[in-house]
């Protein structure tokens, strides 16, 4: 009696055991951001970037070299605000994967 109830339970272990050696197919997906980016050259302190009527923070923290402020690609509209006065007005168009640089100055 004992061995016909061992048979079963070995099938059914070995199942289970067989079953745990299965490895599933893996597959890495990378999501690349081509999305378009903005920089700034030349800002003082207080410099204040306003991206398409919306006050993007401080022009210095999107320096030239050291990082960039991403943005959609399309037609936008770029102000550079100092101490209250506007000393860069811009429209400008960019596209997928394309970085712009735009040059502030403009006095002390």
């Amino acid at each position: 009696m004992m061995v016909k109830r061992s048979v079963p339970a070995a099938i059914v272990l070995s199942f289970l055991v067989l079953t745990g050696c299965v490895n599933t197919p893996t597959e890495m997906v990378q999501a690349r951001d081509d999305r378009p980016f903005i920089m700034f050259s030349e800002v003082r302190s207080g410099d204040v970037v306003v991206l398409d009527g919306i006050n993007m923070g401080a022009a210095s923290d999107y320096m030239a070299g050291k990082s960039g402020m991403r943005i959609e690609p399309g037609t936008h509209t770029l102000q550079i605000q100092r101490d209250g006065k506007m000393v860069l007005n811009q429209k400008f168009y960019v596209a997928d994967g394309v970085s712009k640089t735009f040059t502030v100055g403009g006095g002390k």
